[in-house]
């Protein structure tokens, strides 16, 4: 009888545990959802950014596009900062699901977490490096975010990893309440010292041959320590301390 309700026991909590992980999972789901219904009326819209050939160009340190859809894009921005505390800017790379606010709140913690609206997300959201400048004026700026098996978040930074996805994902977009920057991708790395990459206020030639070294991907071209520079950082696994980062320079428009 003792073996009995004990199997009995065991079915139970199997059942029970089953249901709450679908119960979990179901929750995070709808959160996803409700979030990103709240967020879309201040997605900014990209497709206005229509680069001539010359301004495509990897060695520009500036790309041309019309006044009007700069303003427009700025003016989108200042819309979701209004409405949504500690945004900052909004990141996008064309052809990923990378394209997500970004949030400041002056500490690593607080977005892991929660959504753009300060309420409980478990695919928290992208955030600014608290020791990074807000406005991203620092040289070195690096953005968090989760590495989730929906392919959400910063997942996509992982495809990088292959050359030929690189080279034809080799742009990205950073608007701000007062510029927009075209992102010029050069690196993909894994830095094996978290402390010397992490340490934005380093010297940047330090910073860059460091970056280099831990490199799988390296695009020649045009760096020096007057650039500014963003990076994207994500976790290679779901278990683990391994990082992998994908690096551009900040060209702003």
């Amino acid at each position: 009888m003792r073996n009995k309700i004990l199997k009995i026991s065991a079915v139970v909590l199997s059942i029970a545990l089953l249901l709450g992980g679908l119960f979990l999972l179901f929750r995070d789901d709808v959160q996803v959802k409700i979030q990103h219904e709240k967020i879309k009326p201040y997605v900014p819209d990209f497709t206005v950014l229509e680069l001539s050939e010359d301004s495509n160009s990897e060695e520009e340190n500036t790309a041309e596009i019309p006044d009007e859809a700069e303003k427009k894009l700025m003016e989108q921005m200042q819309n979701l900062c209004e409405n949504f505390d500690n945004s900052i800017g909004w990141i996008n790379v064309p052809e990923t699901k990378i394209s997500y606010p970004v949030m400041y709140s002056g500490d690593n913690d607080f977005y892991l977490h929660r959504a753009v609206d300060g309420s409980y997300l478990r695919v928290g959201s992208i955030f600014l490096y608290y020791r990074c400048n807000a406005d991203f004026t620092g040289r070195i700026n690096v953005l968090y975010g989760h590495n989730m098996s929906d392919g959400s978040m910063f997942a996509d930074v992982m495809k990088f990893i292959d050359s030929d996805y690189f080279d034809s994902h080799n742009y990205g977009w950073l608007t701000t309440e007062n510029a927009v920057y075209k992102i010029n991708f050069f690196s993909l790395s894994q830095p094996e010292n978290y402390d010397d990459f992490y340490d934005v206020s380093a010297d940047v030639n330090v910073w860059l041959n460091n970056l280099r070294a831990n490199s799988f991907i390296w695009r020649n071209i045009c760096v020096s320590e007057n650039d500014q520079f963003i990076s994207l950082s994500t976790c290679t696994g779901s278990e683990g301390s391994s990082r992998t980062v994908l690096t551009g320079k900040l060209c702003k428009i």
